[in-house]
């Protein structure tokens, strides 16, 4: 009787024990972030301040927009890591010298803005254009110039220390550029005077990575 007791308070000890631990075990499981491509993913918001095999793309540009593979740093095995390639124009799904393009894609239709280097699309957001009467003009256009801050004054308006400015082109009176816009958030609907107006949030990655010379495509 004595032994039978005995085994049965031992079962239950080892039966608490072993809730405690697996307890303990599923908190620390919880509170710790797991690599890429486990149960438990990233948040878009970790991977892109994670480089997994440390080639100078974040996770979240291999996985959704180069389509590399974020655990190898060389995904075309040309020598050269995928962060290398991009910076310096190339491909890194392919092996050679052909370099790609950066470009950017204005629908006036449907107020929208995205840009592309080669077939990969970097990012895409609603935009504000011209309003009727003063309609931003569809066309083939470049990046003409890249201004820090420019100060827009009109009869009707002034926008001082207005940042992030690209002008795509040449007027008589008016240039036309792609810019931040502070004094409105309104984006989706035409209400410039034949700029592009971007959302701070927005333009500042674009002017960023945008070069003199990148194409800009009005439709």
């Amino acid at each position: 009787m004595k032994i039978k007791t005995r085994l049965t308070i031992a079962f239950l000890v080892l039966s608490f024990a072993a809730k405690v631990c697996a307890a303990q075990s599923l908190a620390s499981f919880i509170a710790t972030p797991n690599p890429v491509g486990s149960a438990v993913p990233y948040t878009d918001a970790q991977l892109k301040n994670i480089d997994s095999d440390n080639d100078g793309l974040s996770d979240y540009d291999e996985i959704n927009i180069y389509h590399t593979d974020p655990h190898n740093p060389d995904s075309d095995g040309d020598g050269y890591s995928d962060g290398h390639e991009v910076q310096h124009g190339f491909d890194p799904n392919k092996n050679g010298d052909d370099k790609l393009e950066k470009s950017i894609d204005v629908d006036l239709k449907t107020q929208t803005l995205a840009y592309f280097f080669g077939p990969y699309k970097i990012g895409q957001f609603l935009i504000s254009s011209g309003v009727p009467g003063l309609p931003t003009p569809p066309g083939n256009y470049s990046v003409l110039k890249k201004i820090p801050v420019v100060d827009y004054k009109g009869s009707n308006y002034n926008y001082p220390n207005t940042k992030w400015n690209m002008m795509f082109k040449l007027q008589k009176v008016g240039n036309l550029y792609i810019h931040g816009a502070y004094w409105h958030h309104n984006f989706g609907h035409p209400m410039s005077h034949g700029c592009i107006n971007v959302a701070y949030a927005n333009m500042e990655p674009l002017y960023k990575w945008t070069d003199v010379g990148t194409k800009v495509i009005i439709q």
